[in-house]
């Protein structure tokens, strides 16, 4: 009788696991946001990825080609008048504000002293060349953010860096100008052909849902490389990351960075006390090298796309989760 009642709680428990694996699947499948696109074309909806293991993406570095062989524009180097010009022309670009029920991030901030070092994206060679000065229009408005190559083609940006959010508009005259330093594009520019985000941003303004791409009209990255990201279910809280960008409070068109680690992590969202400023929104959040990846991300991995502070002392980050990760696939992956 012992032995029957073990094995019918031993089946129950094997049961109960199926249920939960399977509520699982079926969370991961939903969760897997309707993406949109500003020239109307429809993706297929990209499948949710495994959210036991997670799925990692690498990076690639490509280099050999004339540094600005594969941009759309050429490179060049401003005058100190042109250079004073394009800093006077475009602002950084700060998140909308005033969400329903008071319920809202705030600006990127400095957090305490700040400790952000200059970086120089040519001389320091891959990963900061794939990095890049995003400009734009929005709402007869010139603006400025960070974005950062997925693929030869593809940048990964905030999503209000794409579209205004809830029912605004989409970005127009887009440029992306990867290593970009005081006046000087080495790798030249890129235009856009389509602009990628999700209803989520697009018609609710969800800052949680607050990411997007951009899909070039050159292949620029097959010269400076780009990023990995990967997506898991755990905890990332104390991994060591650096948050790359072109802040607005520093020299506009200059690469800044900053280093520390996760504070804490949520389902979208991660928290770091790295200092930010606006202007860096789209940058960025890396997984820092110290041997193999938590993930088993080869190459150099991105593990969130920078976008707001928070109400306390730290700067956050849209979390590259499974349905995250889902949607920069798909959009890459788009001719």
């Amino acid at each position: 009788m012992e032995v029957r009642t073990m094995r019918a709680r031993r089946s129950a428990r094997w049961v109960a696991v199926a249920l939960l694996s399977a509520a699982g699947a079926v969370q991961a499948q939903a969760d897997v946001q309707r993406t949109v696109s500003s020239d109307g074309s429809v993706l297929a909806a990209p499948s949710a990825l495994s959210a036991d293991t997670g799925a990692s993406f690498a990076g690639a570095l490509r280099e050999g080609a004339a540094p600005d062989a594969k941009a759309e524009f050429p490179a060049f180097t401003l005058s100190g008048a042109a250079l004073a010009d394009f800093r006077s022309r475009y602002q950084p670009k700060l998140p909308p504000y005033g969400r329903a029920g008071g319920d809202r991030a705030q600006p990127e901030a400095v957090v305490g002293p700040d400790r952000r070092f200059r970086l120089y994206p040519r001389e320091s060679g891959f990963p900061y060349r794939a990095i890049g000065f995003l400009t734009f229009t929005q709402g007869g408005f010139e603006f400025s953010c960070t974005a950062f190559l997925i693929s030869k083609d593809t940048v990964a940006t905030a999503g209000h860096c794409v579209h205004e959010g809830a029912g605004g508009s989409w970005s127009r005259d887009v440029k992306f100008y990867p290593a970009f330093n005081n006046g000087l594009a080495p790798f030249g520019s890129c235009g856009a052909r389509r602009l990628y985000a999700v209803a989520k941003w697009t018609e609710e303004g969800r800052e949680d849902f607050d990411y997007g791409a951009i899909k070039l009209n050159c292949s620029i990255g097959e010269t400076t490389g780009w990023f990995g990201y990967y997506a898991t279910a755990d905890s990332q809280t104390g991994l060591a990351v650096l948050v790359v960008g072109y802040p607005g409070d520093k020299p506009k068109g200059t690469m800044w960075g900053g280093a520390g680690n996760i504070l804490s992590t949520e389902q979208r969202k991660m928290h770091y006390g790295i200092d930010t400023a606006g202007g860096q929104s789209g940058a960025p959040v890396i997984e820092a090298d110290r041997g193999a990846s938590k993930a088993n991300c080869f190459g150099t991995c991105v593990v969130a796309i920078h976008a707001y502070a928070d109400f306390g002392p730290t700067n956050s980050g849209t979390r590259i989760n499974q349905s995250v990760a889902a949607n920069l696939t798909a959009w890459k992956n788009a001719p």
